[in-house]
């Protein structure tokens, strides 16, 4: 979550530093007016605030004396999205919830943030140094409009809401791509104004419609006019929760929970100040002197009248599954998913109401999400929900791509867009279960679809306990385990839900367990009882932590274990541990990927006689294939991971069990993990695809003329580009196996191993020079493949690049073997053109990389003068 300060504390010096000078109040005429002349005529919006709307449009709020100087919690959020693009309805990840204030200057009222990110006993020296100390933020400050004198209320404007107070300048940039600046939005004031409010009982709801206007609308496009888009956005303040019985609860890095992190001046007999409270539900019993007893605050969902009807099964059984994790804990009904009540009153944006919503967007390509409402100082989670995206569960059409990262060229921008989104591994089930004859008939079985909605839900609402994303989970079970029915109907596929976890499909032949996970695996019961099951005796978060780090030192038990997105940061090469991946399954992830990869290829060989049905295009059946390719790519490029990789731990010092925090992964791993490469991503034979299953991957042709303008905006080419598809695969493998700091860590192995435990960066080199390379050295060699010349081409440019303009952070050893199997490849390239037998194409492919190879060789750069 991103916390944004919008002004600095600058600026609040600046604010009531005129004040604090003995500056003039404002002009008689601009005093505030006397409440019941303002009032007059209006009618308020009753509630935590009472909501005024004047003739002029704008909104004001009633603040009572009680009100001023106190905690808020502010949560604001899009109230639209773009129909994708990833910037949806509801999403929480553009605005932490913030602690807002409201402090009287005079005749204005400053909205602030205090500074809540510190700890200190109240009344204590260390409290007095924080509050001289430390800095706040202030959103802006509001003319006081009117005044009760009798009461001491005070109506504000809220106008500075209008205002960019989410920041939402920069999530449309980073949504859109980082646009070059003539082609980003900005907020066109002139064109924003206030849309409803509502108030209710602990919140104030304010609509604000922001219109975000550019001169060049080239990138989104499915607006009536892109130049402007309006945003809704609302901003909810709300009384902070006030159960007298919540308990915060300090995290611990081996078990898998949100947190909101603070940092404690209490004591100085620390290592670091920081303080981490977990996100949780205040969960607990009635009861507690009673073996069983219902929850005294259960969460409590409710189903929106906008979830279709086919889909409310399972998301109500994956939501309900969570009551077996309470259930060792002695409380009964912790969870709870109720229908959304036909009482026109009842209202989704009312905090008290937890709701599970469905959206539906035409770019969304297919997610759900989690929404968590917390209060910041504390961790404690107030109000949840779920949100889910219609393309979720459009297997019957296949209408995402997911292919590789970054997007080829050659596909739709409908497409394209799809291809950044997780890798959905149930449109690959779908498209294998038809094209196999597991399904007879155009229909997607509904116990398919329950099954699914289950999963996702589960995962969903596991957030909503507070957990994070747990991506060891995968590697506890066996393949055999997950084969066998029984133990996946008991176990799951994988010890957490809360992995993402691709569909259990298996080739014909072999048994099969279930698709999906349906119920929690043994790391989810395990996490809900440290984070929620009472600590004996303990009268602060302090006194629990012995026995919480006692719960936490199993992490040893790869029942147990939890690693989070920080360890899957592949693409930056911070990652390290193979074993921690999204989308996996079993213990040997080498040899599921192999199997997997097998099965994508037995499936394209049998898309032609099931895509398309009959009277439906051919772009069904270009879809089906993109499918399956990017299950194969995907996998294809999990065997990368071993290459220089290392295992980590997260046990502590005396767990039981604990092992090293770092262990390279052993060279015979490695080699495996090569040898998958080599098959799957570098060989000659790796894409072996059909010609007449290419010459059927077409688009359909329309000609569009949409709101008064002609919009047809074709793929540039009417095939696949399989090619350069492939070949983009290829150089992102190479990219990140020789990318520095993955050269540094194999580099600096041999620092930390015994001499041929480990891989040693000579290996890489060698390895990736016979895989490459190795056909040319073929007797009476008469071609060089097509896929093999784009490799070839582009790994010879990588060594060059390697030798020449070696990028930051590359080391010495991996510039002198760059430039060593260059010399290597000038003699192997002189043999192959020795060949009398060469067809015109390889031979020029051939005389043009050994003139390249020549010219780095002399310390020129190729292409250059």
């Amino acid at each position: 979550m991103r916390h944004t300060c919008l002004i600095a504390v600058a600026a609040f010096v600046c604010l009531t530093a005129p004040f604090a000078a003995g500056v003039p109040a404002r002009a008689a005429d601009d005093s505030p007016a006397s409440y019941a002349k303002f009032t007059e005529g209006l009618t308020p919006q009753r509630g935590l605030f009472s909501v005024w709307r004047g003739k002029d449009g704008k909104v004001n709020l009633e603040l009572s004396a009680s009100q001023l100087n106190h905690d808020f919690i502010l949560s604001a959020v899009p109230g639209n999205g773009l129909g994708g693009y990833f910037m949806i309805a509801g999403g929480a990840d553009y605005y932490a919830p913030h602690i807002i204030r409201f402090e009287r200057q005079d005749n204005s009222v400053a909205i602030v943030y205090p500074n809540t990110n510190f700890l200190a006993p109240s009344g204590s020296a260390a409290a007095s140094a924080i509050a001289d100390d430390t800095a706040r933020s202030v959103v802006g400050v509001a003319k006081i409009v009117a005044e009760d004198a009798k009461s001491g209320n005070v109506v504000i404007d809220a106008s500075v809401l209008l205002g960019d107070v989410i920041d939402l300048s920069d999530s449309l940039k980073a949504a859109l791509g980082n646009p070059d600046g003539g082609k980003q939005y900005r907020l066109a004031s002139d064109r924003s104004y206030f849309g409803p409010a509502k108030s209710f009982p602990e919140n104030t709801l304010i609509d604000v419609r922001q219109t975000w206007a550019t001169d060049d609308a080239s990138i989104v496009d499915n607006v009536p006019d892109p130049r402007a888009i309006e945003f809704k956005v609302d901003y909810n303040f709300i009384e902070p929760p006030s159960d007298g019985d919540y308990m915060p609860r300090i995290a611990d890095d081996r078990v898998g929970y949100f947190s909101s992190v603070r940092l404690d001046f209490g004591s100085d007999n620390k290592i670091s100040r920081k303080t981490r409270y977990v996100v949780r539900w205040n969960m607990q019993k009635t009861d507690p002197t009673k073996a069983q007893s219902p929850a005294k605050h259960p969460m409590v969902f409710y189903m929106s009248n906008t979830v279709p009807q086919q889909y409310r099964d399972g998301i109500r059984r994956g939501v309900l599954e969570w009551n077996k994790a309470f259930l060792p804990l002695g409380i009964t009904d912790a969870v709870q998913v109720k229908d959304q009540p036909s009482d026109p009153n009842w209202d989704a944006d009312d905090v008290r109401y937890s709701v599970l919503r469905w959206l539906t967007e035409s770019n969304g390509g297919g997610f759900a999400e989690a929404q968590l409402f917390i209060d910041p100082r504390t961790g404690q989670e107030f109000r949840t929900g779920i949100v889910f995206d219609a393309d979720i569960v459009a297997f019957e059409t296949y209408e995402k791509t997911f292919i590789i990262d970054p997007a080829p060229a050659g596909f739709s921008a409908r497409e394209r867009m799809g291809i950044a989104e997780a890798h959905n591994n149930a449109g690959f089930a779908a498209v294998a279960m038809r094209a196999l004859g597991e399904w007879p008939g155009n229909q997607v079985p509904q116990s398919f679809i329950d099954d699914f909605m289950i999963s996702i839900t589960l995962h969903e609402a596991g957030h909503d306990m507070g957990l994070m994303h747990n991506f060891i989970a995968a590697q506890a079970y066996t393949q055999a385990q997950l084969r066998d029915k029984a133990f996946t109907a008991t176990h799951g596929t994988s010890t957490s839900v809360m992995d993402y976890i691709p569909t259990n499909i298996w080739p014909k032949g072999k048994s099969q367990g279930a698709l999906f996970m349906t119920t929690l695996g043994p790391y989810d019961y395990y996490a809900i009882h440290w984070g929620y099951a009472p600590v004996p005796g303990a009268k602060t978060p302090e006194d629990e932590v012995p026995t919480l780090r006692t719960w936490a030192s199993q992490w040893s038990n790869p029942y147990n274990r939890f690693a989070s997105d920080e360890d899957v940061a592949w693409a930056s090469g911070h990652a390290v541990d193979p074993r921690i991946v999204q989308f996996d399954l079993s213990s040997d992830k080498i040899g599921w990927c192999d199997t997997q990869m097998d099965l994508a290829r037995a499936v394209e060989n049998k898309l032609d006689p099931s895509f398309p049905l009959p009277g439906h295009p051919y772009e069904d059946e270009r879809t089906a294939f993109q499918f399956v390719f990017g299950y194969y790519t995907y996998c294809a490029r999990q065997a990368e991971h071993f290459i220089g990789g290392e295992y980590l731990s997260r046990s502590h010092a005396g767990d039981p069990g604990g092992l090293v925090p770092l262990v390279p992964v052993p060279r015979a791993q490695a080699v495996r993990a090569w040898q998958a490469l080599d098959t799957y991503v570098f060989s000659d034979k790796a894409f072996t695809f059909s010609p007449a299953t290419l010459n059927r991957l077409t688009y359909q042709e329309f000609e569009p003329f949409q709101n008064g303008a002609w919009a047809y905006d074709p793929p540039d080419r009417h095939d696949v580009p399989v090619a350069q598809i492939i070949g983009a695969l290829q150089y992102r493998v190479l990219a990140n196996l020789f990318a520095p700091l993955r050269l540094q860590r194999i580099d600096d192995l041999v620092l930390r191993s015994k001499p041929g435990s480990t891989m040693t960066i000579s290996d890489l080199f060698n390895w990736a020079q016979n895989s490459i390379y190795g056909n040319l050295r073929a007797k009476n060699l008469t071609a060089v493949p097509l896929l093999s010349r784009n490799l070839q081409a582009s790994y010879t440019r990588l060594l060059i690049g390697m030798t020449l303009t070696p990028a930051k952070g590359t080391p010495s050893d991996a510039q002198a073997l760059a430039r060593s199997k260059l010399v290597s490849l000038s003699g192997t390239l002189k043999q192959a053109l020795a060949s009398g037998s060469l067809d015109d194409v390889s031979r020029a492919h051939l005389e043009l990389l050994q003139n390249r190879v020549g010219l780095a060789l002399e310390g020129r750069i190729p292409g250059k003068s």
